[in-house]
């Protein structure tokens, strides 16, 4: 999804009159390599208003420095309260949410919580208290969803069973009017916990059309990287191996980034024109950072930390490797819509993701390795690496795939059903003045 405002006309219509205010707990800062969804988020909500929807974000700030409110090209961000840290915390913060929701829901046709948390339950309030106040019966009805979206430890079903507020957040869910889901594991645990199988619309995230990117281009944000972090610099004969993602788990070799920084001293041996990026931040990066150095190889390992754009790097990465399921939300889709060679960890979850998406033969044609064993990660890396010409033609026939199963005009042909559905035909009326563009 990340890559949807690409294959979208530039020229935004006007056509669907229709408002929708977009709750998510990050919208910024939006590095990939650390939270996904704020990438997710903020894609969607740009095509979303190049379609001609009015669209603004609610989020709360993260740190006590953050303004109130900003604007992210056309968007208008509100970063209403402090995210909440602690139950009793938590618990004022869906409240006052509420009442905030509930000021601005008669000047939209949709209210639409990002993911399963604590914000369905504000939101679900706000819609609920506008219905039944009766001084609003004369304007337009607003209405509430939810998009549900994420696989493994990533997902929100797993939130959902793991948190106390869970259950409370389903409630909340069978409130709203539309429940949006992006694939079908999702719909069979909404369904087991109650909700109507006819308010659920399954909404599959579509790939861009792949382009190939030219010797300059390439050049070009190699030069802008190199700029920005002197750890990116590359030379005309390396080849880069890119790494992107949470960098949490266990500080061992076995798993997750580790099982990349515990392989490093012998990839870059075997392979001296070998550069590996590692983008991202947790709670891991110092750990990362140390091991590197003591196996020598800090040098042409870089840990930069997180990009807010991260075309220059995926013009300037020559092959992806997949290690966790968390990385299903964005790195994985994006390498594929990228056309790089990909190097993927077995997990349950990361193969459900691609049958979901694929055919056995496409799914079979990835580099497979053991996610907890570093001797199988490095034999899919040689595989790939020592062919990488026939490589990139198998991922580019991988990405064209991608495209024509899971076309971007299909997936905003089904947000334009979902959002424009029962809408007033009036042009929205904005909270604000226009911003200048």
């Amino acid at each position: 999804m990340s890559s949807l405002v690409t294959d979208i006309p530039r020229t935004r219509s006007t056509a669907t009159g229709t408002s929708v205010l977009w709750v998510t707990r990050r919208y910024w800062p939006h590095g990939a390599g650390q939270y996904p969804q704020a990438s997710t988020a903020m894609a969607l909500t740009q095509t979303l208003w190049a379609m001609g929807m009015h669209v603004e974000v609610v989020t709360p700030r993260h740190g006590t420095h953050w303004s109130n409110e900003f604007y992210h090209g056309p968007i208008r961000v509100h970063r209403y309260a402090a995210a909440p840290k602690g139950e009793w915390l938590l618990t004022r913060y869906v409240r006052h949410l509420a009442g905030f929701l509930a000021g601005q829901a008669p000047q939209f046709d949709w209210i639409v919580c990002d993911g399963i948390n604590e914000d369905v339950r504000s939101v679900a309030t706000a819609i609920s208290q506008v219905r039944s106040d009766k001084s609003l019966a004369h304007q337009r009805r607003t209405r509430g969803a939810v998009l549900c979206d994420g696989w493994g430890v990533d997902g929100d079903d797993l939130w959902c069973r793991q948190s106390s507020g869970g259950r409370r957040c389903l409630q909340a869910i069978g409130e709203l009017d539309q429940v949006i889901t992006r694939h079908a594991t999702l719909d069979r645990f909404l369904i087991a916990d109650g909700i109507t199988p006819h308010r659920i619309r399954r909404i599959a995230p579509s790939f861009a059309r792949p382009s190939r990117v030219s010797l300059d281009q390439r050049l070009a944000s190699q030069r802008a990287l190199a700029g920005i972090n002197i750890d990116l610099k590359v030379n005309k004969d390396d080849r880069v191996l890119l790494w992107c993602g949470r960098i949490d788990g266990s500080p061992n070799y076995e798993g997750g980034v580790g099982l990349l920084v515990g392989s490093a001293r012998i990839l870059c041996a075997r392979y001296p024109n070998l550069k590996i990026w590692i983008l991202g931040d947790g709670k891991l990066h110092d750990w990362v950072h140390t091991e590197l150095k003591a196996e020598g190889v800090r040098s042409v390992v870089a840990i930069p930390g997180t990009f807010p754009e991260m075309t220059d790097v995926w013009n300037s990465v020559d092959g992806v490797v997949i290690t966790d399921e968390d990385q299903l939300r964005y790195t994985l889709p994006t390498a594929i819509s990228h056309a790089l060679p990909t190097i993927v960890a077995n997990h349950a979850g990361i193969r459900a993701w691609m049958k979901d998406k694929f055919g056995d033969d496409i799914v079979d044609s990835f580099a497979w390795f053991d996610f907890n064993k570093p001797a199988s990660f490095r034999k899919s890396f040689r595989e790939v690496w020592e062919d990488l010409p026939t490589s990139i033609d198998l991922a580019w026939e991988v990405a064209l795939d991608a495209a024509r199963r899971h076309s971007v005009a299909a997936e905003l042909q089904q947000w334009l059903s979902v959002l424009t559905a029962d809408s007033a035909t009036a042009p929205p009326r904005s909270l604000h003045p226009t911003h200048p563009q």
